[in-house]
């Protein structure tokens, strides 16, 4: 089976400063690596490959979170960051010898045009007449490959990132403070153990939920059992749709109002917003929302949602679904 480049995205964060894209303090480099997968073209559903090429600033500590999020375990590979980690990566993917489908994640192509990330797939259906990777060499090569590679994969010029600005200086190190390795925290209040928390990643971070084939009935989150008719044996797993939800409530949650796993945010960002938005029909989600001010997010708009950072809890960043204006 012959491997050649498919598609590719570029994803850039909604916050600016000084003109350029920059992290959002709920965003790093794990939820950036996802932010480009979704970005992909063309799909309906999640990249899944058994192999997969990370370039660039990656925390060790969270390489457990990429297989999770696929939903499948993957064989993983690191290089380094910037220009030459990529094109290292890209070569040995677009790799003539090559027999199985890759997923190249770059977390770290910021630099002077501010921070960005690209997830770049190949696989069994190349674009036709894709650029001659191994030609390519040197740091110039490989931002000109870049290039390709998103001209290739049918990316639009790159419109002028929208959205919050980061504000005054103080409160960028605010941010900043904030998106520091988590402390210990105890909850005080809806406290998660972590293995029920891993045990609801499939529906929390993917939005799979389980249809019933005996009276058609979707279950989310997935509990291995029919809620409308009791059964197990007639399920089957469904992806519900990411972006497009109806917000049918919203509130602004200010200081003292928030759970105190939210403690560290409320004191460092102010008040945030939260939504009661419907995915499909009969399926409600409660969503923090993000990259907006509180309460610009109203009833009866249409949402997106995004994997982010939610609080920090056992030493550690739980991570989640967040709500996000679908902006033009």
């Amino acid at each position: 089976m012959a491997i050649g480049f498919e598609r590719g995205a570029v994803y850039l964060p909604p916050f600016t400063w000084d003109g350029r894209p920059t992290l959002g303090p709920d965003e790093d480099a794990f939820t950036m690596a996802v932010g480009a997968i979704e970005a992909l073209p063309g799909r309906s559903d999640l990249p899944v490959k058994t192999r997969v090429h990370l370039v660039g600033d990656f925390p060790p500590v969270m390489e457990w979170a990429l297989p999770e999020y696929l939903g499948r375990p993957v064989d993983l590979a690191r290089h380094g960051g910037g220009a030459l980690g990529l094109l290292s990566a890209l070569r040995e993917a677009a790799s003539a010898n090559s027999d199985r489908p890759y997923l190249v994640l770059a977390v770290d192509l910021g630099g002077p045009m501010g921070a960005r990330s690209a997830a770049l797939e190949f696989g069994s259906q190349p674009v036709p007449h894709a650029p001659e990777w191994t030609a390519v060499d040197g740091i110039e090569g490989a931002a000109a490959l870049a290039g390709a590679v998103l001209v290739r994969a049918g990316s639009q010029p790159e419109p002028k990132p929208v959205g919050p600005d980061a504000g005054p200086p103080w409160a960028v190190e605010r941010a900043a403070a904030f998106s520091q390795t988590p402390p210990v925290q105890v909850s005080e209040g809806a406290y998660v153990p972590r293995a029920r928390y891993l045990e609801n990643l499939p529906s929390r971070w993917r939005l799979e939920a389980d249809r019933c084939a005996a009276c058609d009935h979707l279950t989310f989150p997935r509990r291995g059992w029919c809620r409308s008719c009791g059964r197990s044996d007639r399920l089957s797993t469904t992806m519900l749709p990411r972006d497009g939800a109806r917000v049918v409530a919203a509130t602004v949650l200010s200081k003292g109002g928030q759970p105190t796993e939210f403690d560290p945010q409320v004191e460092a960002l102010g008040p945030y917003g939260v939504v009661l938005a419907e995915l499909v029909p009969g399926v409600r989600l409660t969503l923090q929302v993000s990259d907006a001010r509180p309460g610009e997010v109203r009833i009866g708009d249409r949402i997106g949602t995004r994997l982010r950072r939610l609080y920090p809890m056992e030493g550690e960043w739980r991570y989640g679904r967040k709500a996000v204006p679908l902006r033009a």
